[in-house]
C-alpha cells in the first residue's frame, strides 16, 4: 500500500510531494523525487491519532512524511499497533459515555467543593489594605448614583455609636466597621461592602419601628463582614465566569449571553448560602446583645410587607421571607 502525501527535509520546512509505501512487513519506505529511504518500523516517531488530523510519521534520519488521515492509514496504523489510546476512544461509545459521565462530575464536584474552597483561601488572602481599597472604590462607584443621606446628623452619629457597642459584647471581626448613610430610591436596605464599610440607605431607619429591629439588619452586614462574604463572592463569581467561558469556547454574543444568566443563577445559590450564614450570625447576636431575636423576626415581617411583586426563589439573591422569619423566632 502507497500512502500519498508531503515530506520534509532534516531541519527544512520545503515541501516535497512523496508517498510512503507500507507493503513491506515491518519497513516502510519514503519516495521522495528519485530517493528511497527504507526504515524499520520500530525507530519510527508516529504522531497520536486524534480524530481527522494529519498523522506525521518522522524517521530517525530527520525526514518529515506528512498524510491526511485515511481508512487505509487507520487500518496500518491499527495492524502495527501505533493506534493512540485517544483515537481507540473515539471509537467506543461506552467510552464516550464514560468519559462524559467522567467530566460532569469532575465540573459539579469542583463547583460544590472545589471553588467554595479556593474563594475561601484566596479571600482570606487578601490584605486588608486592598479589601479597604476595593470597598471605598466600589462605594465611590455607588456614589455615582446615590445622594446624601437625609438623616439628621446626629441620629447618624447615635446609630453608629450603639452599633461600635454592640461589637464590643461580640468576637472580633477581620476588619474594623464603618457605618455610612446614604439616600437612595432602592427603597429599605443596607449593604456590607469590601473591607469593613456597611452603606445604610434612609428609608431603612425610617422603616425600623425600633432600634432593635434596626439594630437586627446591622448585625446581619456585620455578620457578612464575619464571614468575607464579599470577597468571597467576588473571587467565586470571577472564578465562574471564567470556568463557564472556558467550558464556552466561544465568544459570540449569544454564547456570551447564555453563559452571563448561568453565572447569575449560580451565583444567586450561592449569595443564598452567604444570606442565611449573616442571618444565623445576627440572630446568635441578638440573642447575646438583648436576649431575644424577636426583633429580627419583626423586621423580616417588615420587609416581606414592603414586596410588591413576588419573586422566584430561583430568581431572588435572597432566600425566602417565611423561611428567615421562621428562623428567627426558632
Amino acid at each position: 500500500m502507497r500512502i500519498k502525501g508531503s515530506a520534509f527535509p532534516p531541519n527544512s520546512s520545503v515541501r516535497h510531494s512523496a508517498e510512503l509505501d507500507t507493503s513491506q512487513a515491518g519497513f516502510i519506505s519514503l519516495i521522495v523525487d528519485d530517493e528511497t529511504i527504507r526504515c524499520d518500523v520500530n525507530w519510527i516517531e508516529i504522531s497520536v491519532p486524534v480524530g481527522k488530523l494529519p498523522i506525521r510519521f518522522k524517521l530517525p534520519d530527520g525526514w518529515m512524511f506528512v498524510a491526511e488521515r485515511s481508512p487505509q492509514i487507520s487500518q496500518w496504523l491499527k495492524e502495527n499497533r501505533k493506534s493512540g489510546w485517544v483515537d481507540k476512544i473515539e471509537g467506543n461509545v461506552f467510552a464516550w459515555i464514560f468519559s462524559a459521565l467522567i467530566c460532569l462530575c469532575v465540573v459539579i464536584g469542583s463547583y460544590h467543593y472545589l471553588l467554595p474552597w479556593v474563594s475561601q483561601k484566596v479571600a482570606e488572602s487578601v490584605p486588608d489594605y486592598v479589601a479597604i481599597a476595593l470597598g471605598n472604590k466600589v462605594l465611590d462607584s455607588f456614589d455615582e448614583h446615590w445622594e446624601k443621606s437625609q438623616l439628621p446628623v446626629n441620629q447618624q452619629q447615635q446609630i453608629r455609636l450603639r452599633l461600635q457597642e454592640h461589637l464590643t459584647q461580640l468576637s472580633p471581626l477581620p476588619y474594623s466597621i464603618e457605618v455610612e448613610f446614604r439616600s437612595s430610591d432602592m427603597g429599605a436596605n443596607a449593604f456590607a461592602l469590601p473591607g469593613g464599610k456597611i452603606v445604610v440607605l434612609d428609608d431603612l431607619v425610617k422603616l425600623a419601628q425600633s432600634d432593635q429591629q434596626l439594630d437586627s439588619i446591622l448585625l446581619h452586614e456585620v455578620g457578612h463582614v464575619h464571614h468575607q462574604h464579599m470577597l468571597k463572592k467576588l473571587v467565586h463569581s470571577s472564578l465562574l465566569s471564567v470556568g463557564v467561558s472556558l467550558l464556552v469556547g466561544e465568544s459570540s454574543g449569544v454564547i456570551d449571553n447564555l453563559a452571563g444568566l448561568g453565572v447569575f443563577f449560580l451565583s444567586n445559590g450561592h449569595s443564598r448560602e452567604a444570606e442565611l450564614q449573616a442571618d444565623e450570625y445576627a440572630k446568635q447576636s441578638m440573642l447575646t446583645i438583648y436576649g431575644s431575636s424577636e426583633p429580627m423576626a419583626e423586621m423580616f415581617e417588615l420587609f416581606r410587607a414592603q414586596e410588591w411583586v413576588e419573586v422566584p426563589e430561583w430568581l431572588n439573591s435572597h432566600p425566602d421571607f417565611e423561611q428567615r422569619i421562621e428562623a428567627a423566632r426558632e
